[in-house]
C-alpha cells in the first residue's frame, strides 16, 4: 500500500452527491493547512439533495450510500466550485465461478459462492490538495478490495469480500492499482469473493456512506 494520506474522512469543503458525494479530508496526521473535519464525522457524510453539476435528484439507501445506475460515474465535488476532483465508476460487473490465475495455469475458484469481477475507472485531480489541504504528492484514494462491500437480498452490507484466491486472479497488467494518485486516471479489474450472486456493490472506504452500483441479475 502506498505510504501517504488517504483522502477518506469528511471535511467541510465537499458534499456527497450523485456525481460526487461525500465530504473529504485526510486520514493520518493532518497538516497545518488541512481543513478540520466537522464534529459529526461519525454520523457519516453530508449528502446533497441534488447533484450540483446536473441538477438531478440524489438517491440514497438506508446506509447513506448514493445509489448509482450501472456504468454511472460518481465522485467528490467541491461545494464551492461544483467541480469534481475525484471520480470513480464501475463500468462493468460480472459474476463468475472461476478466474485466470496471476501465477500458474490452473483456474482459481472462489471460497464463497462466486467471484464478482468489477471493471473500474477512477481519477484524482492533480490539484486535489487545494480541496483538502496537505501535500499533493502524499494524497491518494484507496482502491483495494477492502474499501468495497456488497449487499444481497437481505440488504445487510458484507465487507468480508476478500480471499486468497480472489487476490490471485488475473495478471497485474489488467488489475486495478491499489490507489489512485493526484493527476492520475486508472482503470482495471478488481475481484471480490462474494456470497450474494445479485445485489449492490458499494465503494465506501470509511464505512460511513459511499456509492453503490447494482450487479448480477
Amino acid at each position: 500500500m502506498k505510504q501517504g494520506k488517504a483522502i477518506t474522512a469528511v471535511a467541510s469543503v465537499a458534499v456527497l452527491v450523485g456525481l460526487g458525494a461525500w465530504g473529504i479530508g485526510l486520514a493520518g496526521t493532518a497538516s497545518g493547512d488541512a481543513p478540520e473535519p466537522p464534529p459529526d464525522l461519525d454520523a457519516g457524510p453530508v449528502v446533497a439533495e441534488t447533484n450540483p453539476t446536473t441538477g438531478d435528484k440524489v438517491k440514497t439507501d438506508k446506509f447513506d450510500n448514493v445509489e448509482k445506475s450501472a456504468g454511472e460515474k460518481a465522485g467528490l465535488v467541491d461545494a464551492r466550485t461544483n467541480k469534481s476532483y475525484f471520480t470513480i465508476e464501475v463500468t462493468n460487473s460480472e459474476v463468475v465461478d472461476q478466474c485466470d490465475p496471476r501465477v500458474g495455469i490452473d483456474k482459481l475458484k472462489p471460497t464463497r459462492a462466486a467471484f464478482l469481477v468489477l471493471d473500474i475507472t477512477a481519477s484524482l485531480d492533480a490539484n486535489v490538495s487545494k480541496n483538502v489541504g496537505g501535500e499533493g504528492g502524499e494524497l491518494y484514494m484507496p482502491l483495494v478490495a477492502e474499501t468495497f462491500s456488497v449487499a444481497g437480498s437481505s440488504g445487510t452490507p458484507d465487507r468480508n469480500v476478500t480471499s486468497e484466491t480472489a487476490w490471485g486472479c488475473f495478471d497485474d497488467a489488467v488489475l486495478l492499482p491499489p490507489v489512485v494518485n493526484p493527476g492520475q486516471s486508472v482503470t482495471g479489474k478488481l475481484v471480490l469473493d462474494v456470497d450474494a450472486l445479485t445485489g449492490q456493490v458499494t465503494y465506501d472506504p470509511e464505512n460511513n456512506g459511499g456509492w453503490s452500483w447494482p450487479y448480477g441479475g
